[in-house]
C-alpha cells in the first residue's frame, strides 16, 4: 500500500482473526519493504493471534519470486509456521 496511507491500517487491527497480505513477486527490489511492514503489522499486539495468509502475485511473470523464495525472505527473522506454499498460474483466453 501507499505509504502516506499505512499509518491509519492500524486503527483496524482490533478485532482482526486474519490477514490477507500481498506481494508483487516479480518486484525483488521492494521484498525487504514488504517484510519489514508484514513485521511491524504482526508485531502490534491487537494483531498477536490473527491468522495470515500471503499471495505472491505475478508469478506467471519471468523472473518471479518461487513460493519458497518469498516465504524465505518474508519469513527473514521471524518465527511464522508455514502450512503450504505452493505456486499457480491461471491465464484467462
Amino acid at each position: 500500500g501507499q505509504d502516506k496511507i499505512r499509518n491509519l491500517w492500524r486503527h483496524y487491527y482490533t478485532g482482526t482473526q486474519g490477514l490477507i497480505f500481498v506481494i508483487d513477486s516479480q518486484d525483488r527490489d521492494r521484498i525487504d519493504e514488504a517484510r519489514q511492514e508484514l513485521h511491524r503489522i504482526l508485531s502490534d499486539r491487537e494483531m498477536k493471534d490473527c491468522l495470515l495468509l500471503v499471495f505472491a502475485n505475478k508469478q506467471d511473470l519471468p523472473n518471479a519470486m518461487s513460493p519458497s523464495e518469498v516465504t524465505e525472505k518474508l519469513d527473514h527473522g521471524m518465527s511464522i509456521h508455514h502450512v503450504q506454499q505452493q505456486g499457480k498460474v491461471y491465464i484467462k483466453d
